[in-house]
């Protein structure tokens, strides 16, 4: 049997057993048969009308018992030859019902009463006209329950020589078999288009199984990408952080080439360290768990942070970094907006050489905006379309071409998503470039003046300070220990938090210990002197650690953390706990 064929088939038998089984239809059939009896009883022997009754009803019955049997199994289990069998079977029933019906027109012709053979017509039209609404789907069965009845019924009125009901009778008949064809092939029809919506639907079935194994797989491949960073970012930062301690930790060279090899050994360090903290950032970005943590907050504090950060990067680099003052209170997520900000800053300063940065707010209607602005190259238009992609790098003749994957501004753009801002860029080649961070809900805080600002009055060296270290890392501990020490502190190294606390004004600590916690420890030290600096260090890129270090209050740096930014952080905590 032909897969079309077959699917019609089995739509046929199931339409036919639902409507032959213990259900209204066969009910409702029983009920004209008694309507019927009770009607014709007084006109035709009890005999002969009792007998038509005991036979049509104890078809029906038959019919009804075949049809719930074979509704009780399941149907999709059956095979093409089974369901051709069935649906012959239900013919031949359906024949029967037939010829009983055929069966009423002689045997209980009333005769000699005009009104009863009215009735006994409209019986048998209803009970035709019935069947082709419920068995048109399969047109043998159709014929058969309704095709015997109606030209026997006008034959009986031609024997009489009533030639108008018999001719009227056979139009009808006529038309009910050219009603049963149209609906059969309207459900032919219908099947097709039920098919091949079915077909469709385990096409869309399968290739949405097809795609949720591979965004399951997508998503353990992500897990395990997240895995392997979380472990990278601590196992691949410690080296590197203790390389970059041991380099700035060295002796000053005496000849021009030994400085040359160690301004270049600094430098790789730094591109190094950059590198690996936006591939990292772009990593975790990419795993979609970033989630921001809004608050309300000045931005004020923001800036100093930012300026203290990347004054001393700034100056290498001969460039003058100015923020300008603000009294504005924003809410979004500081550590994420920070990023953006740093970002955003680098790569001015690296874009700028020798020239200008500046960082400010602006005040817009009903918002605030920040806006990071250089004096550099600027950017094309052509090329405006494309910063904001992952390893996209501009290709400049007048600006040496400085090392990085081109993520830094992918990344901002990223954050801004996150944080639902806007990012613009303005530009033009040799009149420097804006990026502008917009949609900051904004007020302001009231004028904070200030007689002396204690940073500037920092000492330019940290002689004498006493500094703890703690870090069970060996070498990253010693390459620490090493570089304090060029800075002239007096330095305690441990590999862990020791029992007694020694004369320090300074505890420097790494946030995972073996068994141990170092912001734990730094709050709990905190607690029992107050007057004691601390200052966590992490390998950890996740903005929770940075979250709970400021609710904590306790500066934080990241690993592999620039000497310039260790030592800049040191004098003016050492300035402030004077």
């Amino acid at each position: 049997m032909p897969a079309e064929t077959e699917y019609q088939a089995r739509r046929s038998l199931r339409a036919l057993l639902d409507d032959a089984r213990w259900s209204l239809v066969t009910l409702a059939h029983w009920a004209v048969v008694g309507v019927l009896v009770w009607t014709l009883a007084r006109d035709v022997p009890v005999v002969v009308i009792g007998g038509w009754a005991a036979v049509i009803s104890s078809v029906i019955l038959g019919q009804a018992i075949f049809a719930s049997y074979w509704n009780e199994r399941r149907q999709s289990a059956l095979s093409a030859v089974q369901v051709s069998r069935v649906l012959r079977s239900y013919t031949a029933s359906a024949w029967l019902v037939g010829l009983c019906w055929a069966a009423s027109t002689l045997l209980l012709f009333p005769e000699q009463n005009p009104e009863l053979q009215l009735f006994l017509v409209f019986v048998v039209s209803g009970v035709a006209l019935a069947t082709v609404a419920t068995q048109h789907v399969h047109l043998p069965a159709c014929y058969g329950s309704m095709g015997v009845a109606l030209p026997m019924l006008a034959g009986r009125y031609a024997l009489n020589e009533q030639w108008l009901p018999a001719v009227l009778l056979i139009a009808f008949a006529l038309v009910l078999l050219r009603l049963a064809w149209a609906l059969a092939a309207s459900a032919r029809h219908t099947s097709t288009l039920q098919r091949q919506r079915d077909d469709l639907l385990e096409v869309l079935r399968k290739r949405a199984k097809e795609l949720e194994r591979a965004r399951m797989d997508s998503e353990e491949a992500n897990l395990a990408k997240s895995r392997f960073l979380a472990q990278a970012s601590h196992d691949l930062r410690q080296p590197l952080h203790a390389i970059g301690l041991l380099a700035e930790s060295l002796p000053e060279a005496q000849d021009a080439r030994s400085r040359l090899v160690i301004e270049h050994m600094q430098d790789s360090i730094a591109v190094l360290s950059g590198l690996f903290d936006s591939l990292l950032d772009i990593a975790v970005l990419d795993s979609g768990k970033t989630r921001p943590k809004l608050s309300t907050f000045a931005l004020k504090p923001l800036y100093d942070e930012l300026k203290n950060d990347f004054e001393p990067i700034a100056a290498e680099a001969g460039v003058t970094l100015r923020f300008v003052r603000t009294r504005a209170i924003v809410r979004s997520d500081p550590l994420l907006l920070r990023r953006m900000l740093q970002n955003l800053i680098s790569n001015a300063i690296r874009y700028a050489p020798a020239g200008r940065v500046v960082i400010g707010g602006r005040r817009l209607v009903g918002s605030c905006a920040i806006d990071v602005v250089d004096n550099g190259p600027g950017i094309s238009p052509e090329d405006q379309r494309s910063v904001f992609q992952e390893f996209v790098r501009i290709r400049r003749d007048d600006v040496s071409r400085a090392p990085g994957l081109g993520l830094g501004l992918a990344i901002v753009g990223r954050l801004a998503e996150v944080l639902g801002l806007s990012v613009r860029l303005d530009s033009q080649p040799g009149h420097g470039t804006r990026f502008r961070i917009g949609g900051l809900e904004a007020g302001m805080a009231p004028e904070i003046t200030t007689t002396r600002d204690k940073v500037k009055d920092a000492r330019n060296h940290l002689q004498g300070v006493g500094v703890l270290v703690v870090d069970d890392d060996r070498k990253v501990l010693d390459a620490t220990a090493a570089l304090l020490g060029k800075w002239d502190c007096d330095v305690v190294a441990q590999t862990e938090f020791p029992e007694i606390l020694p004369d320090v004004k300074i505890v420097l600590s790494d946030y995972e210990l073996v068994g141990d916690n170092g912001l734990v420890r730094l709050k709990a030290l905190r607690h029992q002197c107050p007057e004691l600096v601390s200052i966590l260090i992490s390998g950890d890129p996740s903005p929770e650690v940075r979250r709970e270090a400021e609710e904590a209050g306790i500066p934080l740096l990241r690993k592999p953390v620039r000497p310039v930014q260790l030592r800049s952080l040191l004098l003016k905590l050492s300035t402030a706990a004077l």
